[in-house]
């Protein structure tokens, strides 16, 4: 099994975001921490957004011109140390603005399809070259914030343009079209990874892309209430890194709590107990590929040591790659 543990490097996008010690910076270098003991390397999908607007205003704003500095200096280092950065777009970032105190989220143009053509392409043309300009290399794989990627046909010509050769936005079964989210993953090819050329979920053989979905997983309702409880009574162990709050997902902490959901297999937090029968299910499938997903703000104590385990007892056993190591 080839798997790849990747994390959307990000604030948060809630009010406050969070700082970019607590949510970007610190955990980032715990992880690089576990990288360095087990030797194996992590995707980062960077919030390009992020890093556009920091440029923008660091010379207006001493504060942000720190916050520049230390994000650009840790992507430089990831990169050196071998880490994957690609593509990670949230382009609600072109409303943002900062005050010189913190940044001031709009999230009413939260994913792409909610932009004009001309701006779609603009933007995934100006993010991709910013970030390879930052990383010095080339940028080859995207993933969409909040798996926000559809119709993809809207993007399809700038990807083509740019070289974006794989996608890993999609995650099987999963479906969310409520407040600014619409993702619609519920029908998608039984494989570990498939061309596409016109819809994320439809197979095409000889389409120009690949798609490397991440691996989903159902949660009972009986896990979410585990997973809010040992927040409360053990916060130290359990409480995200990250100090920010999350956008709002309309309905979603209820149908957690109720019904149950399929999300998308995670590294984050009390999610990550999940991740070894993850691994065994997609085994059971015949997959040869499982994609991981987490975010360094989401990172926990628990996680973070859950996560050194699952390497060390894995490790000899799978080949943990990053994108860039794929021959596409």
């Amino acid at each position: 099994m080839q798997i790849f543990l990747t994390y959307d490097y990000e604030l948060f996008f809630g009010n406050p975001t969070g700082t970019v010690e607590k949510c970007i910076i610190e955990p980032t270098n715990k992880l690089r921490e576990i990288s360095e003991e087990t030797g194996v390397n992590f995707v980062f999908f960077i919030d390009v957004g992020y890093i556009k607007k920091l440029g923008e205003y660091k010379d207006q704003f001493p504060k942000v011109e720190k916050e520049y500095k230390k994000v650009v200096k840790q992507i430089k280092t990831l990169v050196f140390e071998g880490h994957d950065c690609q593509l990670h777009i949230h382009p609600h970032w072109e409303d943002c603005t900062h005050d010189g105190e913190k940044w001031n989220m709009v999230t009413d143009r939260y994913k792409l399809d909610d932009f004009s053509d001309d701006e779609i392409d603009s933007i995934v043309k100006e993010y991709h070259s910013i970030l390879e300009n930052l990383t010095e290399k080339k940028v080859t794989s995207y993933r969409a914030g909040g798996w926000c990627l559809q119709p993809f046909d809207r993007v399809k010509s700038s990807f083509e343009d740019i070289g974006i050769k794989l996608d890993s936005t999609v995650f099987p079964g999963g479906k969310f079209t409520e407040g600014n989210y619409y993702y619609n993953f519920v029908n998608t090819p039984d494989q570990g990874r498939w061309r596409f050329s016109n819809d994320l979920t439809i197979e095409d053989t000889s389409g120009p892309f690949w798609e490397y979905p991440i691996a989903s997983f159902y949660y009972n309702p009986l896990f979410f209430w585990k997973l809010f409880a040992l927040g409360r009574m053990f916060p130290d162990d359990h409480k995200p890194i990250g100090d920010g709050y999350p956008m709002s997902s309309p309905g979603l902490r209820k149908k957690m709590l109720t019904t149950g959901i399929r999300l998308s297999a995670s590294v984050d937090g009390y999610f990550i107990t999940k991740l070894n029968k993850v691994l065994r299910v997609n085994q059971d499938l015949g997959y040869d590929e499982m994609v991981v997903l987490g975010h360094p703000k989401a990172c926990t104590k628990f996680a973070l040591k859950k996560l050194r385990e699952f390497i060390l007892k894995n490790k000899n056993k799978h080949s943990f790659l990053t994108f860039a190591d794929l021959d596409i």
